[in-house]
């Protein structure tokens, strides 16, 4: 027999063998695996000890009142208006989780927004006098294609005389 535990498919036959729920021939074959394989002789003990405290657990009995309460909690939650309902689940205690980050995002947002201000009044700028003279620039190299072009005929033979 292969070993429960190095199996996964099989670890339920282990946890099957200490509730009882198996029948007389895998019972027998596998009573006999767990006495040569320490780790499932370990594993079949503990569950056999989980077994036996749930079969001794007894719960504690539910006062006689306990559905009546029950119900007037119920009640009493359902007649709530709606915006006391919202107000309850957006509570201060609810979002102290959340105030250490908020804090550490809004921190962060400010030394960014500090340190690029600074930043701007230092940076080099295109002043409105050098966008002029670009301009000028760019209107007189297609005046110069103009000319390039009404000077040389479509043929591209310029004869001169």
């Amino acid at each position: 027999m292969n070993c429960p535990l190095q199996t996964q498919d099989s670890t339920e036959l282990l946890v099957d063998y200490a509730a009882g729920r198996l029948d007389a021939a895998q019972t027998a074959s596998l009573r006999q695996h767990i006495e040569a394989c320490p780790a499932c002789a370990d594993f079949s003990a503990k569950q056999a000890a989980v077994w036996h405290a749930l079969d001794a657990w007894e719960p504690t009995p539910v006062s006689m009142d306990f559905n009546r309460r029950l119900w007037q909690r119920i009640d009493a939650a359902a007649a709530e208006p709606w915006y006391r309902k919202i107000a309850d689940s957006v509570r201060f205690s609810n979002l102290q989780p959340a105030i250490p980050l908020l804090a550490a995002i809004l921190l962060m947002a400010a030394g960014f927004l500090l340190d690029h201000r600074a930043e701007k009044a230092h940076a080099p700028g295109v002043s409105g006098v050098e966008a002029d003279q670009v301009e000028e620039t760019l209107d007189d190299i297609q005046l110069l294609h103009q000319f390039d072009s009404v000077a040389v005929p479509r043929g591209g033979n310029s004869k001169s005389m």
